[in-house]
């Protein structure tokens, strides 16, 4: 199918387009910059810009068959001037009014047209269970969420289907909330809302699967809350992170503090609703994630990728190591393998390009490919930037070792590290499968100082990113 999205650079974008792209959908994205689409979303994602006319729009939406809107400003980061809420309002009730005028002036309108929305439509309620038939509530985000649906429920043709996301918490570790919250906990200290809300929250791997459910299922219409059937309140949302991080407090933080520094914005973290996916579970959707402790041990626990004091062991790539001197500066080893169903030549095609590299990198590393060559071969080097807080690193790698089909090595020539020595590897198995083994020898800069912030940051981050790695690497390949 031909699928138009919009908000595809975003937490759930990203996620969603490698989901759909994987299982062999032609993916457009409509988006601000293309140049960060394109870093962000990997080879094979058209992209055009949001400012194009609406008659080039029309003709866009009448080549798809599926649109798709998660269009919309993060909601909880700055306090809501006016300015802020202008933005709010554009990026979500302004771009659906303008999806919506040309599904409706289409002459072959999509068949389906999903719409994200929120489960701030319920406002705050302390006390009932919320499904689908349940009011609108009171208050700025609950007004939001009304008119923001309202603009999608004004698609008049009959043909086209209308589901709307009542989308909860999200909960991976690269975005939105628990990106947020998650480092006080790993630094020891966690924290939860004095006034124990209730947290309705969905694993962004069954946000995804909900989408894919609606395109799939043609019963499936209106309304939809996003959310896990066990909704928590904030202080087990806090003993389960605790748990997980082995966080020494867990800290209340006041409502009258959130209040002093997201004004009215504060409402995002201190309303609560207890939801319930009633529509999805009576439709037999099945959740992978139904616990909050399950959903944040995927997140949490680092277990794709492994880090090690490197130790030489014998290697198909000895000799070009020897080349390198890896061996004697190596001082620490990652090593992280993933199983994949597909032919060996899309495989290395996919991770021997260098266009999906921001694909396989976290949004926060503003990761940005500044040159590359026409074709990789042995000798090819590849220049980008990375960002780590207000950092900007450009980094420089070298193809070592080329072997089509089987592995590619690339070398660090210019960047943070002393050493990076990163070896990609496939083996076919007997039933089939492919394993691609990563395995990164490497060395940070400035002796024992350098030891001690790999110690605390470094070591952590690369799990992180290798874990970012693997999630993307299996919707992209559909497992």
């Amino acid at each position: 199918m031909n699928i138009f999205i919009t908000g595809a650079t975003g937490f759930l974008g990203r996620q969603t387009v490698a989901s759909l792209y994987g299982q062999g959908h032609s993916i457009t994205a409509f988006v601000r910059s293309e140049q960060r689409a394109r870093n962000l979303l990997g080879q094979g994602i058209r992209t055009i810009p949001v400012d194009i006319t609406n008659e080039e729009l029309d003709v866009e939406i009448d080549n798809a068959d599926v649109v798709i809107n998660l269009s919309g400003e993060p909601i909880a980061r700055l306090r809501w001037t006016n300015r802020i809420k202008q933005r709010l309002w554009d990026s979500r009730v302004t771009m659906t009014e303008r999806l919506v005028n040309s599904i409706n002036q289409s002459k072959s309108p999509p068949s389906l047209f999903i719409s994200a929305s929120a489960i701030g439509y319920y406002g705050s309620n302390h006390t009932d269970k919320l499904t689908e038939n349940y009011p609108v509530g009171d208050g700025y985000l609950a007004n939001l969420c009304e008119q923001w649906e309202n603009a999608a429920l004004g698609v008049s043709q009959n043909s086209t289907r209308v589901c709307l996301l009542r989308i909860g918490i999200i909960i991976g570790r690269e975005g939105g909330f628990l990106q947020a919250m998650a480092q006080s906990f790993e630094y020891g200290v966690g924290t939860y809302i004095s006034s124990n809300p209730y947290i309705s929250w969905i694993h962004i791997t069954d946000m995804v699967k909900v989408i894919n459910f609606c395109i799939d299922n043609d019963q499936v219409s209106g309304p939809i809350n996003c959310s896990s059937p066990n909704p928590v309140s904030s202080k087990e949302f806090g003993i389960a992170m605790n748990k997980l991080t082995n966080a020494k407090f867990l800290l209340p933080i006041p409502k009258i503090l959130l209040r002093l520094i997201l004004g009215e914005a504060s409402a995002t973290l201190l309303q609560s609703q207890y939801t319930l996916p009633k529509k999805l579970e009576d439709l037999g959707f099945a959740f992978i994630y139904r616990n909050i402790s399950e959903s944040l041990y995927e997140e949490m626990s680092y277990k794709y990728a492994n880090i090690t004091k490197y130790r030489q062991n014998p290697s198909e790539t000895d000799e070009f190591m020897a080349e390198y001197k890896v061996n004697e500066n190596g001082v620490y080893e990652l090593t992280s393998d993933i199983s994949l169903k597909g032919d060996s030549d899309t495989i290395f095609s996919f991770f021997s390009s260098a266009l999906n590299l921001g694909l396989l990198t976290p949004s926060w590393m503003d990761f940005r490919i500044l040159e590359i060559p026409d074709e990789i071969d042995t000798g090819s080097k590849i220049t980008y930037r990375i960002g780590l807080w207000f950092i900007g690193l450009n980094w420089i790698t070298r193809i070592v070792v080329w072997k089509p089909k089987r592995l590619f090595v690339d070398l660090q020539e210019k960047g943070p590290y002393s050493l990076w020595w990163h070896e990609h590897i496939l083996e076919d198995k007997k039933d089939g499968n492919i394993v691609i083994k990563d395995r990164v020898i490497y060395r940070v800069p400035l002796g024992i100082i350098g030891r001690i912030v790999h110690r605390l940051f470094i070591r952590k981050t690369l799990l992180r990113v290798f874990n970012f790695r693997r999630k993307v690497i299996l919707a992209r390949f559909n497992q």
